[in-house]
Order: structure tokens, then sequence, then C-alpha cells
């Protein structure tokens, strides 16, 4: 929580610089909830793709039957 903390007191620095004291407030503000929103959804991606590793390992065990591989054109023969 340290890292939204710290990007929220410089966007609040920013936007005294630049707004005041209601330019403060709102940028320090959505500076922290950014931060905040980018790890929740950095984690959930991160979380989702060993879910699919995962999923993918076991079902590598299983076998078989038929190839997906093959494709079948049946626009050859409508010319």
């Amino acid at each position: 929580m340290l890292g939204a903390l710290s990007a929220g007191k410089k966007a609040a620095t920013y936007g005294y610089k630049k707004y005041g004291v209601p330019g403060a407030v709102v940028a320090g503000t959505g500076g922290a909830v950014g931060v905040v929103v980018a790890k929740k959804g950095a984690k959930a991606l991160v979380k989702s793709k060993a879910e699919d590793v995962a999923s993918d390992e076991e079902g590598s065990n299983d076998v078989e039957t038929g190839s997906s591989s093959e494709t079948h054109d049946d626009s050859a023969g409508l010319e």
C-alpha cells in the first residue's frame, strides 16, 4: 500500500502546484486509486494465467483421439 500513498502524494503535489487545493485533492485521490486498481488488475491477470497453465498441464496427461490440426476447406468446390 505504500506505493499507492507515494503515488498519491506525488500526484497531489503536482495538482497543488498546477490548480491549487482542489487540484491536489482530485489528483492525489486519482493517483492513489489508479495505482490500487492497476495492482489489482495485474494480480487478477497473473492469477488467471497461472490457472490456465495449471489446467493445461492437467489436461495434457489425457490421451486425445483424432487430430484437431486437420482442416477442411469447402470453398474450393464453390467456383
